[in-house]
């Protein structure tokens, strides 16, 4: 606990907890111009848990990079990691991050979850909200930021500078979004896509009607797990980069 308040008071003065927010929201409002507009409100809520597992794949690889970096950015800094761990161990200082990261990511989706429940009912949607899929949502929406936090912690603590956690942000952000066009077997290699493959919500389009159907898919679960799984072998990466480093 003390690990936690220390993570904490560290980035009070950053608004970490404001720009995870900021992400959600401006992840939510993107969403907004591609599903769920307010013309289509027989289909709004459909729309939109179609429309943000797409844009979760283009904004939070690099949101979680920010935040990550931003996480790490302290002990980055010329003997901030010397000094600090001379206060306490390295096991705490891990598990102090990993505690900080896991509250800003619930706090992220918690943000764009509530987000969809106040657009529908400002937008006045007229579909029943599938609370089935909302869940989901979230639940993979947590797990595939969790997985990206976890990896980008690990960057920043294997290298002194910040570049290569944002870069690999950027990249992620685009590769994903580029593996959605894809047949569906090139974004399972691609872990930093996994909000659209997690997705249960699938939308057909009629040209000759012009007319939207959104359905919903079979729950992927297996791939749930394998996020997990991923998510763990991140973090196991980060606690070893972080035992082994040389300050």
């Amino acid at each position: 606990m003390r690990a936690i308040c220390a993570e904490l008071k560290k980035s009070r003065r950053r608004h970490n907890a404001l720009v995870a927010v900021g992400i959600s929201l401006a992840a939510l409002l993107w969403a907004t111009q591609t599903g769920g507009k307010s013309e289509d409100i027989s289909q709004g809520y459909s729309g939109l848990l179609y429309a943000i597992p797409i844009i979760n794949t283009v904004i939070m690889p690099l949101g979680t990079a920010v935040l990550a970096s931003r996480l790490w950015d302290l002990e980055s800094k010329e003997k901030c990691c010397r000094i600090l761990l001379t206060l306490q161990s390295r096991a705490s200082l891990f598990f102090g991050k990993a505690a900080a990261a896991l509250l800003q990511i619930f706090l992220m989706v918690a943000a764009e979850s509530a987000g969809i429940l106040a657009l529908g009912k400002w937008a006045g949607y007229t579909d029943a909200l599938d609370f089935g899929q909302f869940w989901w949502l979230a639940a993979a929406t947590f797990m595939v930021n969790a997985m990206l936090f976890f990896l980008w912690l690990f960057l920043s603590v294997r290298f002194d500078n910040q570049v290569p956690t944002l870069a690999g942000g950027m990249v992620g952000s685009l590769s994903g979004l580029f593996a959605s066009f894809m047949p569906p077997m090139v974004s399972f290699f691609m872990p930093w896509g996994y909000y659209i493959p997690l997705s249960t919500a699938r939308m057909d389009w009629n040209p000759e009607t012009r007319i939207v159907r959104y359905y919903t898919a079979p729950y992927p679960v297996w791939l749930l797990g394998v996020t997990m799984a991923l998510c763990v072998l991140f973090a196991v990466m980060t606690w070893n980069a972080l035992k082994r480093k040389e300050v």
